[in-house]
C-alpha cells in the first residue's frame, strides 16, 4: 500500500469571493478548479440575516488500482473568512461542505457531507472516496456558507480565507 497526499487549496476573498487553486504533487494533475466568487455567485450580505453560498467543482481521476481515497480539511483559523482591507479584525461565520456526484456504491464517489464551521469541517477524520466498476471520474463539489455572527453585523470589506483539502490515497 502506498500512500500519497494531494492537497486542494482553497483561497477565499470575500466581498465574498473564495478563489481555489490545486496543489498537484509527484505530477498528478486533476483538473481545472474555478474561483469560488461568492458575491458573484449569490450577491453581497447586506443585513444580519443573509446567507450567502458559493460553490466549485473538481473532477478526481480514479481507477481500480486507486481503490480508495480520505479528503481532510484544514481546521485552523486560516479557513475562516478575515475582514483584509482595512485593518478590521472582523469574521464572518464560515462553513463548508462536499458533495460528490457518485455514492462510493454503484458509482465512485462518497457520502455528502453536511455544512460544517471551518474548524470542524471533516475533522472526524475525513470522508471516504471509493472506486467503484469503470467509473474513473469523481466530481467533488465545495460549497462556503458564509452569513454574520448573530451577535454581530461584520463590517463592509473584503474578507479571504484559505481552505486546504488534503487528499490521501491508498493503492496508488
Amino acid at each position: 500500500m502506498i500512500l500519497m497526499n494531494r492537497h486542494i487549496v482553497l483561497s477565499a476573498l470575500a466581498i465574498i469571493l473564495l478563489p481555489m487553486a490545486i496543489c498537484a504533487e509527484n505530477g498528478y494533475q486533476w483538473g481545472t478548479v474555478t474561483d469560488i466568487d461568492i458575491d458573484t455567485q449569490d450577491g453581497h450580505i447586506t443585513k444580519q440575516s443573509d446567507i450567502r453560498v458559493g460553490s466549485t467543482a473538481i473532477t478526481m481521476s480514479i481507477s481500480g488500482a486507486d481503490t480508495e481515497a480520505i479528503i481532510t480539511a484544514d481546521n485552523s483559523s486560516a479557513a475562516q473568512l478575515k475582514d483584509t482591507d482595512g485593518g478590521a479584525t472582523d469574521t464572518l461565520v464560515t462553513e463548508y461542505k462536499l458533495e460528490f456526484d457518485g455514492n462510493g456504491s454503484s458509482e465512485s464517489g462518497g457520502t455528502n457531507t453536511e455544512y460544517a464551521t471551518y474548524d470542524t469541517f471533516l475533522s472526524g477524520g475525513g470522508v471516504e472516496v471509493k472506486y467503484s466498476n469503470n467509473d474513473y471520474d469523481v466530481v467533488v463539489t465545495i460549497y462556503v456558507r458564509v452569513s454574520n455572527r448573530s451577535d454581530n453585523v461584520a463590517d463592509a470589506g473584503v474578507y479571504s480565507a484559505t481552505q486546504t483539502l488534503t487528499v490521501m490515497w491508498d493503492g496508488i
